[in-house]
């Protein structure tokens, strides 16, 4: 039997590494596919994952998204045949899988996306318990439809990690913190909403901190000024030896804020959005992230929160629950 990944962006990497492990390991053949968008297709080569690339990302602009969209529907569906079951994190692989006449999986831990886009065409969607259930039976995903597993969505490809030892040589600094830029490109940033990632620079600099800067566009570097104790990586870097080695992480992304969490990392989020997804309501709960747009306030906070130790244990009892729930419906 064959399962067809469909990546769109640089999160579900991580996320489907182990799983394509895992049933690749079970006597599954692997199909793998892939949009450009920003460090996906890096990523996938960085964990040499073989895939086929199907369209990139339309930008900003609606009516270019819009276009772009179709116009993968439009190669996945002459190109992708002969599978069992798709997995992914997007509307498309469901919709071509549902033309096919074939289950498909999706993966979700965001509440607050159009998920009615997708729900008709999922046979199941898989998400971790703190997902807002209510919200997405509203979207049209059925109860029975809707899988939950213990913990979060990071614990699943945290389970497997492994630090790098010689990580460190690629960076100039073995002290640093880590800033991610906000998307401001993505639909679901209001417009008008500017980046607090300039001041935010200078007042870590101020105080004595070497940064590792990971941009996603090149406007990200534009608005900031070179400095010897900013580094910017030439290639993507694993995400999860970053979480590791950083002494925090600062990240207008969510998937990064919880990887650090996880790990034990001080996280911080200063996610440019107006609502939030049911897995960061619940890390702010537990005080396993922290949310500031205020460098003010960011500051202190990671002055004084300290690095907690690595503890696996938690990751790998929701990767064996995840896996559980899988094989019970899938074999």
């Amino acid at each position: 039997m064959t399962i067809w990944f469909d990546f769109t962006n640089p999160p579900h990497v991580n996320f489907f590494n182990p799983l394509i492990r895992k049933f690749g390991s079970a006597g599954f053949d692997i199909k793998c596919s892939a949009r450009d968008f920003v460090e996906t297709v890096d990523l996938l080569k960085l964990h040499y994952i073989e895939f086929e690339l199907y369209g990139k990302h339309g930008g900003k602009k609606k009516s270019k998204k819009i276009m772009a969209l179709l116009d993968r529907y439009r190669k996945l569906y002459f190109n992708i045949h002969s599978f069992d079951f798709s997995f992914s994190s997007n509307n498309e692989a469901p919709f071509i899988s549902w033309l096919n006449r074939k289950p498909a999986f999706v993966f979700d831990d965001n509440d607050i996306s159009p998920n009615w886009l997708y729900s008709r065409f999922a046979k199941f969607v898989v998400s971790p318990k703190y997902i807002d259930k209510d919200t997405m039976y509203r979207m049209g995903i059925k109860p029975e439809k809707l899988l939950t597993y213990n913990g979060f969505k990071e614990h699943i490809y945290i389970a497997d990690y492994k630090p790098d030892p010689d990580f460190l040589k690629k960076l100039p600094f073995d002290n640093f913190v880590t800033v991610r830029p906000e998307n401001i490109q993505a639909a679901y940033v209001p417009t008008g909403v500017s980046s607090i990632v300039p001041e935010l620079i200078e007042k870590l600099l101020k105080k004595g901190f070497n940064i590792l800067y990971l941009p996603r566009y090149q406007s990200d570097k534009d608005m900031i000024t070179a400095d010897e104790r900013i580094f910017i990586p030439e290639k993507p870097l694993n995400g999860l030896d970053v979480s590791y080695y950083s002494d925090a992480i600062l990240t207008g992304a969510g998937s990064f804020s919880r990887e650090a969490a996880v790990m034990g990392t001080p996280a911080v989020s200063f996610f440019a959005g107006k609502k939030f997804l049911g897995v960061d309501k619940e890390m702010f709960k537990q005080e396993m992230v922290y949310f500031s747009r205020k460098p003010d306030d960011i500051i202190p906070y990671i002055l004084k929160k300290e690095k907690k130790e690595f503890n696996i244990s938690s990751s790998k009892a929701t990767q064996e629950n995840l896996y559980h729930i899988l094989e019970k419906v899938m074999i």
